[in-house]
């Protein structure tokens, strides 16, 4: 939008001298003129406040969605760009984009543990319970009763999957005969490099902003559940308690072999093919961000998504 439009910033109207009925000028920016050839097209009006935002909801509007029914997309569209293009990944190591994906691992270990073990399953859900919506966690714990740990994933997102490995270890650290290979792993390697592997430190590499829910453009992980999805100022809850892409993301990336610095490459261009599979029945539908999030996931895997070559630390300077 900056390259091609550059009366989108030339001309900001920082006063509104020239667009009647508009009021609190100086708050966050909105896009005026959409659709309108005279007077130079859209422009932004109002102050440099939420910007980012304000350019992803510009953005949105080059993306053609696949499905025509995409109810939730202009509502958390402009948070999911966002989401992906704001964090960067230039000085996270190879162990931390590594440790990421084995958190994912691992909470699946746990989910399958609680197959068969009741003890397991209740610990499971009792931190579940903070994380998703009462539908959900019911949907999880009768599949899981039933012995389908396998069912019971496909409802869990990556954000769950990660807060429930974290949490299960802190709570219950001498628990460690329900762990998987990838439990185990990642044991060993938060003992070889804790600076690299903690929560703190992913959740600040990994996270999203937070502008409404936190006052902050400060990626961080909330692992709050899924908020209702409202017009106007509420609707952009929904998308900022949605914090699963980017680790979504990083697991992809360091199953593939992918060095952490093509984050920067990759995490925006899944997040868009991500939105152009948004297929919302309802308009609080947010497991289709999950369905999306997959979708564009095995793209990746299969190679119907093209991608830059494989980065290595030696090649850095020129994906910079």
């Amino acid at each position: 939008m900056l390259r091609i439009n550059p009366l989108f910033v030339r001309s900001h109207d920082f006063a509104g001298e020239t667009v009647g009925g508009i009021e609190n000028l100086w708050r966050a920016p909105q896009l005026f003129g959409e659709g309108s050839p005279a007077g130079g097209g859209a422009h932004l009006v109002g102050s440099l406040a939420d910007l980012p935002y304000a350019l992803s909801e510009a953005e949105q509007d080059f993306i053609t969605p696949e499905n025509v029914q995409a109810l939730i997309w202009r509502e958390t569209v402009p948070e999911l760009l966002t989401s992906a293009v704001f964090p960067r990944w230039w000085d996270v190591s190879r162990n931390e984009l590594h440790a990421v994906a084995l958190y994912q691992r691992a909470g699946e270990e746990l989910l399958t543990s609680s197959e068969s073990n009741e003890v397991v399953r209740g610990n499971v859900l009792n931190i579940l319970d903070g994380q998703m919506s009462p539908v959900t966690l019911a949907q999880v714990k009768a599949r899981l009763e039933d012995g389908e740990a396998n069912q019971a994933m496909k409802l869990v997102t990556p954000s769950n999957l990660f807060s429930l490995t974290a949490e299960y270890r802190r709570l219950y650290p001498h628990d460690s005969t329900i762990w998987g290979n990838a439990g185990k792993e990642l044991q060993q390697l938060i003992q070889d490099d804790p600076q690299n592997t903690n929560w703190q430190r992913i959740s600040q590499d990994f996270g999203i902003p937070h502008p409404r829910l936190s006052q902050s453009y400060e990626p961080q992980l909330l692992g709050v559940e899924p908020l209702p999805a409202f017009a106007g100022y509420s609707s952009r809850l929904m998308a900022e308690s949605w914090e699963s892409n980017n680790l979504y993301w990083a697991r992809l990336a360091d199953e593939m072999g992918y060095s952490p610095v093509m984050m920067n490459v990759l995490a925006p261009q899944l997040t868009r093919r991500m939105v152009e599979k948004i297929f919302a029945t309802d308009f609080e539908d947010w497991p289709a961000l999950l369905r999306a999030m997959r979708e564009a996931g095995n793209d990746f895997r299969t190679g119907k998504l093209a991608v830059l070559p494989v980065a290595t630390e030696g090649n850095r300077a020129s994906v910079e």
